[in-house]
């Protein structure tokens, strides 16, 4: 097994790619493949099940990038990995301000006014 084969994110086992889904991504931000033509690459039956087997394939150990403006790909360079990071870390800090914010709201006792005059509770 040849684990950085060309500093390539996905390894090639027994003639098999390890990573189904990275072995089929362009390499480059601008080459990134839209969703939907990845879901009818893969033979996935939809967005959610190929983002699934994607995040297995991540937790695997595969640099698979999506951008915001749609897409995935293999990094071309430390650069398009950096940013990818990035914006995970951003996208992160945002789900926990939003967490943080609802639990303090479960602290508030049902029925209670909250500071803002408001009643706790949607």
């Amino acid at each position: 097994m040849n684990k950085n084969k060309h500093n390539r994110v996905h390894t090639i086992q027994n003639g098999n790619s390890e990573y189904k889904i990275a072995s089929l991504l362009p390499v480059g931000k601008e080459n990134a493949i839209s969703t939907k033509d990845l879901v009818q690459l893969t033979g996935y039956s939809s967005a959610r099940e190929l983002q699934q087997y994607i995040a297995i394939e991540r937790s695997r150990g595969a640099v698979i990038c999506s951008s915001t403006t749609g897409g995935y790909f293999l990094p071309a360079n430390h650069k398009e990995t950096a940013e990818f990071c990035k914006a995970l870390e951003n996208r992160a800090k945002n789900t926990f301000l939003a967490l943080r914010s609802a639990k303090q709201s479960l602290r508030v006792p049902e029925g209670q006014q909250d500071m803002n005059g408001g009643k706790n509770g949607c």
